[in-house]
């Protein structure tokens, strides 16, 4: 497992000078990421729900007060294997160029940080950590086949102990599929169940 001010040197050595919130959404997407494709976390530090987003306090606290991190030099990109560069590669080659701002929206909308944040209002503190189960299932039903995808998808739901309608399981088939929005989804699933109760 690789220490994680090294793959915070390998992330700045791949991007440049970047704000500490871009450089902690990049850590979170290389942890969710490497979940995802190994099902072994990258490196073991904690990364926890705050308000702006996931966080990994151990590097938060060393770049706090900063308006931008041009390296990291607690750590050392050398150290990570061949694969852990890889992931940080493909994660910066895929979120970079996302402004800081989007980067923390994309994550506020993802399953492991709600999760991890419950009922509390984004307004409210948390050091609440992610789970590594659910950034490593979120993150795989990305880059699973639609039917695959949805089929993980109602196995989870029906592991709660809930029933997924028919209606719910075609509709999340178009979703996967690319063929209709989650809004649209989501609203013509609310509007069914009004009509039902006329």
């Amino acid at each position: 497992m690789a220490d994680v001010h090294d793959v915070a040197a390998a992330v700045l050595d791949a991007t440049g000078p970047e704000s500490p919130m871009k450089l902690q959404k990049l850590l979170y997407y290389a942890q969710a990421w490497h979940l995802a494709r190994y099902d072994e976390p990258l490196f073991n530090a904690r990364i926890e729900a705050w308000r702006r987003g996931p966080v990994v306090p151990e590097v938060y606290f060393r770049h706090q007060g900063r308006s931008e991190v041009c390296a990291w030099e607690e750590g050392d990109p050398g150290g990570l294997t061949e694969r852990e560069r890889g992931v940080v590669r493909s994660v910066v080659e895929r979120y970079g160029h996302f402004s800081r701002h989007e980067l923390s929206d994309m994550a506020h909308d993802e399953e492991p940080w709600r999760a991890a944040r419950g009922d509390l209002p984004e307004s409210e503190p948390s050091s609440t950590p992610l789970s590594h189960a659910v950034m490593a299932r979120y993150f795989r039903r990305l880059t699973s086949d639609p039917e695959l995808a949805v089929a993980e998808a109602v196995a989870n739901v029906r592991l709660e102990g809930q029933d997924v309608s028919e209606d719910a399981v075609h509709a999340a088939r178009q979703v996967a599929a690319g063929r209709l929005g989650a809004d649209d989804a989501v609203a013509r699933r609310i509007e069914a169940l009004l009509s039902r109760r006329c």
